[in-house]
């Protein structure tokens, strides 16, 4: 399905833009950009999913999508709700690469990359993502580009497209929860193409969506398809990668002490400058906690000026709390 949303206005001395940019190569023909927007899909598609089995051992299905036309904010505006934005560049092929994926996705990568959950049994609702699950779409953007990148080089390198120096390895700028602001947008307003990957992952299908100008299209002659690197090719490992993340994360966290039990009677009628006594009557205990989730418990202490807590063991049984901090 394709939709052109782009209305001509009228460029210097009356002359219509849209024809002008026809002229100059900056704008095609709608069903000139609707056959190659396909023929790029379907090359993408299989080896997107080799990228994903080769980088994290996970199935994901990629099936073609929409395929929209317009002015890049248009298409931005309209396609970017409830998702990641992301700026790439392939050396040599464009430098104004711009993709949107669902965070859906996103957060359900998280939860079983990191917490082991089955695919088939999450019920993922969209939201704002956090900090560790941003960090994780980047390595979902970094396939897409990677995988784009082999398939327009090896399209460069065929005898029909007479292309040439396309760069060794595509860069990924870091994602976005939003899409800047059109004044602080560092990408021209040009004639693009948005092209969606839908991926299903368990019971759910997310868009993933990559725009790019029209001109690079109609100066790709072919799109050639390609083959991802079987696993255990990749030392950098998505499970290892967020465990990292994880790791190097800022937590805040909160110390908590039990204090003495009194009637709810005596509650009510608190004043500021009444005193409550702790709990226990000798070394106080004081439970350590972050995310509402307790971690360790601790004995309450004083150095110098500052009052200060003494890690003494954990909480509870639950090995696997850090999977909470996503």
């Amino acid at each position: 399905m394709s939709t052109e949303q782009t209305s001509p206005d009228n460029g210097p001395q009356g002359f219509d833009s849209d024809l002008l940019d026809r002229m100059i190569g900056a704008m095609g023909d709608a069903q000139v950009i609707e056959t190659k927007c396909q023929a790029l899909i379907h090359a993408l598609c299989a080896p997107l999913e080799e990228a994903f089995q080769a980088a994290a051992n996970i199935e994901i299905t990629a099936r073609p999508g929409d395929i929209h036309q317009g002015r890049r904010r248009e298409l931005l505006k309209a396609l970017g709700h409830d998702a990641v934005y992301c700026e790439s560049e392939i050396p040599g092929w464009s430098q104004e690469i711009a993709s949107l994926c669902g965070t859906k996705l996103i957060i359900a990568l998280v939860e079983c990359l990191l917490g082991g959950s089955d695919p088939e049994d999450l019920d993922i609702v969209a939201r704002p993502l956090s900090a560790i699950e941003l960090d994780m779409s980047f390595l979902v953007f970094e396939q897409l580009a990677e995988t784009l990148q082999s398939i327009v080089a090896k399209s460069a390198a065929s005898k029909d497209t007479g292309g040439k120096g396309i760069g060794n390895k595509a860069e990924v700028s870091k994602p976005l929860l939003e899409i800047p602001e059109e004044e602080d947008d560092v990408l021209a307003d040009f004639h693009a193409a948005a092209m969606t990957v839908n991926l299903e992952f368990g019971n759910s299908s997310t868009p993933l969506t990559l725009i790019v100008p029209q001109s690079v299209l109609l100066k790709t002659k072919r799109f050639a398809g390609t083959t991802a690197k079987k696993p255990g090719d990749k030392s950098d490992d998505w499970a290892e990668r967020l465990s990292e993340r994880v790791s190097r994360s800022q937590i805040n966290l909160q110390a908590a002490v039990a204090l003495a039990p009194l009637p709810l009677g005596d509650i009510s009628r608190l004043q500021p400058g009444d005193l409550i006594g702790f709990a226990d009557d000798g070394d106080i205990e004081v439970t350590l906690s972050a995310n509402g989730k307790a971690l360790y418990t601790c004995a309450l202490g004083k150095s110098g000026s500052q009052y200060m807590v003494k890690v003494e063991g954990p909480a509870g049984p639950d090995e696997n709390w850090r999977s909470d901090f996503s």
